[in-house]
């Protein structure tokens, strides 16, 4: 009887954990200058600020709006002439800005930013609005007053939501599901409705071509059908 020995051996233990491990220092040392790289690159890490501050502010809006005090119909009465502008409305309408047009959305919410010595159950009067720069650049700022609600003006000390504003679109749902650009719940035109749902888009300037596009909406807690008191 012949027995052939191989002289071919496996790869001990030893070894195979001493092959993991450099394989596994290799691919982090990889991944940390892949890394190094995008976090350097100017472009990139401005686009990851802007996608973070676009965020941020939608987000405000969301909490600002789920938060939207509505007078119900049994206590509504539509308004005169001769009475003063109604804080407790939801007024949404174009106004030229600079060279472009943007939409201003003024309404009421039980959120709050600035409560200092106030109570939290105090109504805010929320204006969002638009307001160009010397730089040609556009930006979006946030309005917060209290009782007694000081007839609404823009102040350069109001915080800015976002920057480099390219578009800003709302759109309006009625309890019906038809959409509107616009509106005002004090209006005939609307029925004197507040909207059931609300939908809003917003368009940064984009550094490398494309602009940065992001959506969100939701359906209000509360609103106002055209059931209402006629006296």
């Amino acid at each position: 009887m012949i027995i052939c020995y191989s002289k071919a051996r496996g790869f001990t233990l030893l070894e195979l954990l001493i092959a993991i491990t450099m394989l596994v220092i290799v691919l982090t040392t990889l991944y940390g200058s892949y890394r190094s790289i995008l976090t350097r690159n100017p472009w990139i890490e401005a686009d990851i600020q802007s996608q973070e501050m676009a965020r941020t502010c939608l987000n405000q809006m969301l909490a600002d709006l789920s938060a939207v005090y509505v007078v119900p119909f049994s206590e509504y009465k539509p308004p005169q002439s001769s009475d003063p502008p109604n804080p407790y409305s939801i007024i949404a309408e174009n106004l030229s800005t600079g060279k472009k047009t943007f939409p201003r959305l003024g309404f009421s919410s039980l959120f709050h930013l600035r409560l200092g010595d106030r109570r939290q159950q105090d109504i805010a009067h929320i204006v969002y609005y638009v307001q160009p720069l010397p730089s040609d650049a556009f930006v979006l700022r946030r309005s917060e007053t209290l009782y007694p609600y000081p007839p609404f003006k823009e102040n350069p000390a109001d915080p800015v939501l976002c920057k480099g504003i390219r578009s800003l679109s709302y759109t309006f749902y009625d309890s019906k599901g038809k959409e509107h650009q616009t509106w005002d719940s004090d209006s005939s035109d609307y029925g004197r409705q507040t909207p059931a749902s609300i939908h809003i888009t917003i368009e940064l300037e984009a550094r490398q071509g494309t602009p940065l596009k992001m959506e969100t909406g939701l359906v209000l807690p509360a609103f106002r059908t055209d059931n209402i008191r006629k006296n």
